[in-house]
């Protein structure tokens, strides 16, 4: 697969498209601060809409594009969330990337609305693969928890898949109408 927008890294590195970068992160930020926890028993799993920024960074401007939008937004959320301190940051890195990474590189295979909910139903279930294993073997270890694995069913799997289902429906309903603001198609009248 070489199409131009998901590998093209010189494109990435223009001033219109570190622009566009720079507000998706700043938005996926702010909305990190909506988040809010789902699981009385485990208080620590908050869900947050700020994928969405991501997810539109990377459908308009490529898998490069979605990527340093993620980390540039999770970096900042190292300054907005000290209390979740870097290991929230790096769960959210690694589960959003894993959800990211197959959306748009079946998207990318042929830009169709179909193709982005398939990319985006894939990426549901590999995100819920890898936040399994960064919670068991990453995660929970870093902060001492016995018995992770008894986390898995009861909560990893259904806060991920919720978390994927709503990131695909938001997405999947905002990105056309904007598609033309993220790619930076509006044309001032003047």
């Amino acid at each position: 697969m070489t199409n131009r927008n998901l590998t093209n890294f010189n494109k990435l590195f223009t001033t219109p498209y570190l622009a566009r970068i720079a507000v998706l992160a700043g938005l996926g930020a702010a909305l990190s601060m909506l988040e809010f926890p789902i699981f009385p028993a485990a208080p620590f799993f908050k869900l947050d809409p700020s994928g969405v920024a991501v997810l539109l960074a990377g459908f308009a401007m490529g898998l490069p594009a979605g990527a340093l939008t993620l980390l540039i937004k999770d970096l900042i959320g190292l300054l907005i969330h000290p209390s979740g301190g870097w290991v929230g940051q790096l769960a959210d890195f690694i589960a959003l990337l894993a959800f990211i990474v197959p959306a748009l590189l079946i998207y990318y295979g042929k830009k169709t609305r179909t193709n982005a909910l398939i990319g985006m139903i894939a990426g549901t279930v590999t995100m819920v693969l890898a936040a399994i294993v960064a919670n068991v073997y990453i995660l929970f270890p870093f902060y001492h928890v016995p018995n992770a694995e008894t986390y898995i069913i009861p909560f990893i799997i259904p806060f991920n898949l919720i978390k994927g289902v709503g990131l695909t429906l938001i997405t999947f309903f905002i990105y056309k109408p904007l598609s033309p603001i993220l790619k930076g198609k509006i044309k001032s009248s003047r």
